[in-house]
């Protein structure tokens, strides 16, 4: 029997080796360091990871995700925001076995410090009042479940009451499979708390930030529901169903660049599609000019209200 513990030795070894060649995920988030996105070899964390980079690599310009806080303190600078409280409906709707959906929540709030992957705040920038939402894909990959899906409703809510536009940053696999029909009568609801708000002539712009897929695309943040749609540089993928599974249903090779941010762009899906450090002025300029706040609007309006015509349209009209 001596060549099995031979054996076993020898895969104990093997398996030994294998755990210090391939870090846990645990090392790799507590790493300073992490594998290039565009060259060979390892790269600081802090060379990307920083507020004059803004999680922007320096040679690719890859767009990696911000968090919910990360995103409000780059749009509205940071202390000038507040952050809004939402519904907390009861954990598990389903009863999983072995809390096996209960596990997963307690570990997605330990790490993003959050009940549900959404987080709204209220704000003001360049002097306009905002209501804003960020989705955090960290949060069991962004999935929208009942307690997401009512964070969104509260921030149209919220954008009603107040008479505030909305932004909201889009990114996420979908609704959340763990609450099964729950989550995907939140499609429904969304869209109504979206429709409603524009119904009180309020304007709504989304931008995608990074993957997002299936009932988010499908619902708020699709193209239809918003007034204007952007998309960060290098960084979004935007569809219903993901890439592998259109390929192995259609049997077909798909166009390069297919779902990327660039190509849904030239293609009418988005409106427009911007880097990290420019994409906050778009923003602004739109909300400027809807609400007609912009100073090229002004100028108009004055040479309107001191024209001859305005003069003879008010004479007529008194």
């Amino acid at each position: 029997m001596n060549w099995i513990n031979k054996v076993l030795k020898i895969g104990e070894k093997i398996k030994s080796n294998l755990s210090k060649k391939f870090p846990s995920k645990l090392e790799q988030s507590e790493s300073k360091w992490m594998t290039s996105c565009c060259k060979n070899g390892p790269v600081l964390k802090s060379s990307i990871f920083n507020e004059k980079q803004l999680n922007v690599c320096p040679d690719c310009n890859r767009h990696f995700p911000f968090t919910p806080r990360e995103r409000f303190d780059h749009f509205f600078g940071k202390n000038n925001y507040e952050i809004i409280d939402t519904p907390k409906p009861i954990d598990d709707p389903l009863n999983w076995p072995e809390d096996v959906y209960k596990k997963k929540l307690e570990k997605a709030r330990k790490i993003c410090n959050h009940h549900c992957a959404v987080m709204v705040a209220q704000g003001v920038r360049d002097g306009i009042r905002i209501t804003s939402f960020a989705i955090d894909s960290r949060f069991i990959g962004g999935s929208i479940n009942a307690a997401s899906g009512e964070a969104i409703v509260t921030c149209f809510q919220k954008g009603i009451d107040n008479r505030t536009p909305v932004v909201g940053w889009s990114e996420g696999g979908g609704q959340a499979m763990y609450e099964s029909n729950i989550a995907l009568n939140f499609m429904v609801k969304t869209v109504l708390a979206a429709n409603t708000f524009k119904s009180n002539n309020l304007a709504y712009i989304n931008v995608y930030t990074n993957k997002c897929y299936g009932g988010i695309t499908g619902s708020f943040a699709g193209p239809s529901i918003s007034d204007i749609t952007f998309a960060e540089s290098n960084s979004a993928l935007i569809g219903f169903a993901g890439q592998h599974i259109i390929k192995n249903q259609t049997k077909e090779n798909l166009p390069e660049g297919f779902q990327g941010s660039k190509r849904l762009t030239e293609t009418g899906f988005c409106d427009g599609i911007y880097d990290r450090k420019e994409i906050n002025d778009k923003i602004i300029n739109i909300l400027k000019i809807l609400l007609h706040k912009n100073d090229v609007n002004k100028e108009i309006d004055n040479e309107f209200e001191a024209s001859k015509d305005n003069q003879k349209f008010r004479k007529e009209a008194s």
